[in-house]
């Protein structure tokens, strides 16, 4: 029976197998809810996850408890596994990076605009522009790995790139919540043809699936198609081709597994974005380059709501960590921040931080999302975070995401 395999999947805890048993008869309801996790998603998980557990064990006092701490554990997972399957998805072989390399003739204009940034003669393609970051960053007979990932970063190849009109230029509105509709902004999803290249969910303008966006210009009526891919030749197309984030992420990982540069990714809950923290080779710490992610505290400031913590995730299990201390901490006492924010106002950041962990409507976060205000509510600390990010690291391949593990003490 299914209670008969879900037992035997999670010994020991009626809460974890009553999670497994809700999973399997409601795949697609838990996943649709773990992908965007509001308070109206939690509600439905937390109602379907007790009448599950009362099926295989009597409810105590306790058992609201142990199911609270099954849907954090689960949420933990989730997120990781979905970064881990990005890792998994983008180890593109070394010949498959460089064909995309040199696939794209580079539009003349911004051969002269890399010229003049970085030196005749003129690159024509990203592999050539590539060959001279290198050049720069020589130093006798090998490189300067950090100088190098620097240069790289700051790049037009992994610069963001919004989408737009790939006639005109004229940019896509991305807010959210969105101000106007897909129809206003002349924006409708289309069936894939069968042609695209690794076509793959994700957000633009709202959590969206895998699907293929055609946008009739609203300024000059051309139609252009785009679509979400981890695949390089699509990712480092210099046509106007939209290259959101969580897109500049994995070009980043692409092009740091190509040349051996450990690279973690840097997931903010309750906010859509992400980012990459790199060591060099020659150093233990981890650093990130980009202004805005290095000071994601003072995003905070930008009016659009919060996010609730920062968690760094790799395959590597002892690299995955609850990283949310290092970026509410300024360089100067060990953290990622710069040091001219001031104690007054990293004490108001945390405070924005801490409200909206206690929201369990979610509307101070800026995803609309309860992640945080889930975590908070099983006592979660950060070192129990971090327990489970590399419990989930080393589980990945070997068993899924809500086959959650029991501790001592969660039965």
């Amino acid at each position: 029976t299914l209670r008969t395999i879900t037992m035997k999947t999670m010994p020991g805890s009626a809460a974890a197998s009553a999670f497994a048993a809700m999973y399997l008869k409601e795949k697609l309801l838990v996943e649709d809810a773990f992908n965007h996790l509001t308070s109206d998603a939690l509600q439905t998980l937390d109602d379907i996850l007790l009448r599950e557990y009362s099926c295989i064990q009597t409810i105590d006092d306790r058992s609201r408890d142990d199911c609270h701490l099954m849907i954090a554990k689960a949420c933990i997972r989730r997120t990781a596994y979905r970064c881990l399957n990005k890792y998994a998805r983008l180890q593109s072989s070394k010949e498959v990076v460089e064909d995309a390399l040199q696939y794209y003739t580079l539009p003349m204009d911004l051969q002269e605009q890399l010229a003049l940034k970085y030196g005749t003669p003129l690159p024509t393609t990203w592999y050539e522009s590539l060959d001279q970051l290198k050049s720069l960053s020589a130093e006798d007979d090998s490189y300067d790995w950090g100088k190098l990932w620097r240069l790289i970063l700051d790049h037009p190849m992994t610069s963001y790139v919004p989408v737009q009109c790939q006639s005109c230029g004229h940019i896509v509105p991305d807010q959210y919540p969105t101000q106007q509709s897909d129809a206003e902004v002349g924006l409708q999803e289309i069936a894939p043809t069968g042609d695209e290249l690794e076509l793959r969910a994700g957000w633009f303008r709202g959590p969206r699936q895998a699907v293929v966006f055609e946008l009739t210009c609203t300024s000059c009526s051309a139609v252009s198609k785009w679509y979400r891919s981890g695949h390089p030749q699509i990712l480092l197309n210099p046509n106007r081709w939209g290259r959101l984030c969580g897109d500049q992420e994995d070009l980043r990982l692409t092009l740091a597994e190509y040349l051996n540069i450990p690279f973690r990714l840097a997931v903010p809950l309750d906010w859509d974005h992400v980012w990459s923290e790199y060591s060099n080779p020659s150093s233990s710490t981890w650093q990130v380059e980009d202004n805005s992610a290095r000071n994601f505290c003072c995003r905070l400031d930008e009016g659009i709501g919060s996010w609730t913590r920062v968690w760094a995730i790799h395959p590597n299990p002892k690299w995955c960590k609850d990283v949310t201390r290092d970026y509410l901490t300024i360089q100067r006492n060990g953290g990622r921040a710069d040091n001219n924010i001031d104690d007054k106002t990293m004490e108001r950041y945390e405070k924005i931080i801490r409200d909206a962990r206690l929201d369990k409507s979610g509307e101070l976060t800026q995803a609309k999302t309860v992640n945080g205000y889930i975590l908070l509510r099983a006592n979660l600390s950060h070192d129990s975070i971090t327990k489970e990010l590399q419990r989930a690291a080393i589980d990945f391949g070997t068993k899924e995401w809500w086959e959650l593990n029991v501790d001592e003490g969660d039965s």
